[in-house]
């Protein structure tokens, strides 16, 4: 039976509890991830699993908002960019074969 979505956040920290607890079983269990021991100290994958472990689900949300407001301006400069370059123009120069 499953259950309907929660929120981006809950989401977001459900994914990395499962993801951790994927890779400690895909290992056979003998993956340390995230444990706080001398290597993960010095380990950045295991550095963000901590951090993501100990953040709130609010924590995503603003994260997946920010992704979005960042994404939409890269997008408008890439857009302009294109625009001033081409001039109007598509690239593609039509040319006409039946005369």
């Amino acid at each position: 039976m499953t259950t309907a979505p929660g929120s981006i956040g809950d989401e977001a920290a459900k994914l990395v509890e499962a993801l951790s607890e994927w890779a400690r079983g895909a290992a056979g269990g003998e993956l340390p991830l995230a444990t706080g021991s001398d290597e993960c100290t010095l380990c950045p994958l295991c550095q963000v699993i901590s951090l993501a472990r100990r953040a709130r689900p609010e924590t995503f949300t603003h994260l997946a908002e920010a992704t979005t407001a960042f994404l939409a301006a890269v997008r408008t400069v890439v857009e302009t960019h294109d625009h001033g370059r081409n001039n109007g123009r598509s690239g593609v120069e039509r040319i006409d074969l039946d005369t």
